[in-house]
């Protein structure tokens, strides 16, 4: 029993001393699903977690640290990398600490309030409202720089991180690297009402949309997608609240600068039909450069009505320079002024009383428009298109029609034409072949309160007034009489300047009973 006990006690002499936490160097030996085996020398073999040394090969020499001196019951002692590691990145962590640089993480997980990051090994916390993260964002394994903000050492290490102060500091060092002129490149990151945000590096800027292009009324959303990388030039910097101002359209030259030579007044330019209005096109002629092409100065001839009925967006057209307001930055343009006015020798060619043929252009409910040349209108009033029952109805827009000049006036461009003054007045006729007096037998054709209608000659009717409807008193007319009832009855007023006839049964009615009573005197002395 002494024997042992003094065994014992020299073999605990002769094997090494080892502690927990002693840091030691091994030989890997080799690896399996679970662990690594290493040598350690005099103190024996040891197994250390195999995702702890899987960035080291078999045969290499490194440190690690005992967590427990005691064998397991396989017969070995534990050894830990991690913990080797961790010590001594904790050294390193508190000198980052101080000097506040930044530094590489990679958030591993989403917690209450935030989420962890591991940085030299160790799990920092980065509070929601120090991550710049949204809600929908995907963060998981994703590489981020952030700033130690706090350091808390003891039996457990606490430490918390602040993205946001990494992006600010980033921010600060690349805002004094830019200067107002400066032309760089950077992607679309946001597209709003008023203009596009672009990220340049760290920074970000505005495009007002006033800075997009020379051209009004671009639409630049059509232009420009989330992610294109376009080239600006930074116009304006506030360094205080790290903001820039950009521009797209000064990386050219303002295309007005020489306008005068490039446009002068009379020169003829195509251009495209860019919007239209009630008033007129607009046309740009570059970009940048946009005219009017006012309603008025589309044709010679009369006014139009509705302008997309002549041209439309889109429509490549060829006009002429009439005015130039660099100062407005307008201009105004025509197309009639690319053709000779034909008015100037209209009076020459449509003299009144001049028969020329015409062609309906337009057709209203109170007369037609009809064109005598191109630019050159005439207007036939429903009155001048019949001498009787005057109407529209008959006539279709392109018809070609016979007119007469009855009226031309240069100044205002306007030129009144006739139809019916082709043909003799029937009203002319009914005067010279009937006078007061006269008896006629005639239909009736329309019976109304006031009286009866007959019609004279083809298209001319003449009234019988209810008061000479009969010598006899009559309270309804259609008690007596009938449409289409043969009546005879005098002429007794032809009112040329109104073109009416009035007739009398009445007053014929009275004539024959006088007759009578003058024949019955002279036959028998008596009326009786």
């Amino acid at each position: 029993m002494e024997n042992v006990e003094n065994f014992e006690e020299l073999l605990e002499q002769y094997l090494p001393n080892i502690e927990n936490g002693e840091v030691v160097k091994g030989h890997i030996l080799r690896k399996d699903t679970d662990y690594g085996y290493m040598d350690i020398g005099a103190k024996g073999e040891a197994k250390v977690r195999v995702n702890e040394i899987n960035n080291f090969e078999i045969g290499e020499d490194i440190e690690v640290v005992v967590t427990s001196k005691s064998e397991d019951r396989d017969g070995y002692l534990k050894v830990s990398r991690l913990a080797y590691d961790l010590e001594k990145n904790w050294a390193i962590i508190n000198e980052k600490f101080e000097s506040k640089e930044v530094l590489e993480g990679v958030v591993t997980k989403k917690v209450n309030g935030g989420y962890i990051v591991d940085i030299f090994k160790y799990k920092t916390f980065l509070p929601g409202s120090l991550s710049l993260f949204k809600d929908s964002e995907e963060v998981l394994n994703k590489k981020i720089n952030v700033i130690i903000k706090d350091v808390k050492d003891g039996k457990r290490k606490k430490i918390i991180v602040s993205r946001k102060e990494a992006e600010n500091r980033k921010i600060e060092e690349e805002m004094k690297s830019v200067n107002i002129g400066d032309i760089v490149k950077g992607n679309v990151k946001e597209i709003l009402d008023f203009g596009i945000i672009v990220k340049i590096g760290n920074l970000s800027g505005l495009v007002h949309f006033s800075e997009i292009s020379w051209k009004k009324g671009m639409k630049f959303k059509e232009k420009y997608s989330v992610g294109d990388e376009i080239e600006v030039k930074i116009i304006d910097i506030n360094r205080s609240k790290k903001n820039l101002k950009l521009s797209i359209k000064q990386l050219t030259t303002d295309p007005w600068e020489n306008i005068e030579e490039k446009y002068p007044v009379g020169k003829e330019v195509e251009g495209t039909v860019e919007n239209i209005e009630k008033y007129g096109a607009f046309i740009e002629v570059e970009e940048g450069i946009e005219g009017l092409l006012h309603i008025s100065d589309l044709s010679w001839g009369k006014k139009l009505g509705n302008i997309e009925k002549f041209i439309k967006i889109g429509d490549k057209v060829t006009v002429k320079i009439i005015e130039l307001d660099k100062e407005n930055k307008k201009i105004k343009l025509g197309l009639k002024q690319l053709t000779e006015d034909p008015w100037k020798s209209a009076g020459e060619k449509y003299t009144i009383g001049k028969v020329v043929d015409s062609k309906i252009e337009s057709i209203q409910n109170y007369g037609l428009f009809v064109k005598l040349e191109e630019g050159v209108d005439a207007f036939v009033h429903i009155a001048d298109i019949a001498w009787l029952n005057p109407s529209v109805k008959g006539y279709n827009k392109g018809d070609m029609v016979k007119v007469k000049i009855l009226e031309f006036n240069e100044a205002d461009k306007r030129i009144k034409a006739g139809i019916k003054q082709l043909e003799v007045n029937p009203w002319d006729e009914i005067f010279e072949k009937y006078k007061v007096g006269d008896r006629v037998k005639r239909k009736i054709k329309e019976i109304s309160k006031f009286g009866l209608f007959v019609e004279i000659e083809s298209g001319i009717d003449g009234m019988i007034h209810i008061s000479q409807a009969s010598k006899d008193f009559i309270k309804n007319l259609e008690e007596n009489y009938k449409i289409g009832d043969e009546v005879e009855a005098e002429i007794i007023d032809l009112d040329k300047e109104n073109k009416k006839i009035k007739l009398s049964i009445k007053k014929l009615e009275l004539k024959r009973v006088k007759e009578e009573e003058k024949e019955m005197i002279e036959k028998y002395g008596t009326t009786e």
